[in-house]
């Protein structure tokens, strides 16, 4: 996923809108919520999956990272997205070891995100700023992911790597070329024919849950 060329809510004097509850929703809808949910599904191991789902871990890494946007030092988008990201991969680990505890009878199981609040004397609204967890909101993300998923899924295998790797996880096209042992100019090409077609398998996939909706 390309993250906006713009930096329009860094201008100014307001250079950490991470902080300001009114601009959060916006940040994280640009850093693609529905790829992060694609991402953080293809890390979680099938043992997990069956405790808890990609949405429960994304909602529990916004949670931290909004109780944590104190001590974050704003470097940008990119910067935060990657830092939302390293985030969610602690939350993935936390809760793997959760539920390997709990095989041997030492942990507690991996919660899920509607369980967090009842743990806590706290509401939702103290967990995440308003608006940001919505039934609405979240449905909306889980079917854009499932879209995704699909159409990552009906590429080519030599052509599904390159795109997920940069559309989705924002690697470079160098770090990508070296991970598949690929020159710069054949990993291009294999991103813009691979890009092409995942746009076309995502119009599919999003037109036909809008049309099962209706």
């Amino acid at each position: 996923m390309r993250l906006p060329s713009s930096d329009r809510l860094d201008s100014g004097s307001r250079r950490s809108p991470h902080i300001d509850a009114s601009q959060w929703n916006q940040l994280i809808e640009e850093i693609g919520p529905a790829a992060m949910l694609v991402v953080i599904a293809s890390s979680m191991g099938k043992q997990l999956r069956s405790q808890c789902t990609a949405e429960d871990i994304w909602q529990e890494t916004l949670a931290h990272a909004w109780r944590a946007r104190g001590q974050y030092l704003w470097r940008g988008r990119a910067a935060f997205r990657a830092w939302i990201f390293e985030i969610a991969r602690n939350r993935i680990r936390d809760a793997a070891r959760n539920l390997q505890a709990e095989k041997r009878g030492a942990g507690r199981p991996a919660a899920r995100f509607s369980e967090l609040e009842s743990g806590r004397s706290k509401s939702a609204s103290a967990l995440l700023p308003p608006d940001s967890a919505t039934p609405s909101r979240m449905l909306l993300r889980i079917e854009k992911a499932a879209a995704t998923q699909k159409a990552l899924a009906a590429l080519p295998p030599d052509l599904e790597p390159v795109v997920r790797m940069h559309l989705l996880e924002g690697l470079t096209m160098e770090v990508i070329a070296r991970r598949l042992d690929l020159g710069i100019s054949a990993a291009w090409r294999r991103f813009r024919k691979g890009s092409a077609l995942f746009a076309d398998l995502c119009s599919e996939w999003k037109s036909s849950a809008i049309t099962r909706r209706k």
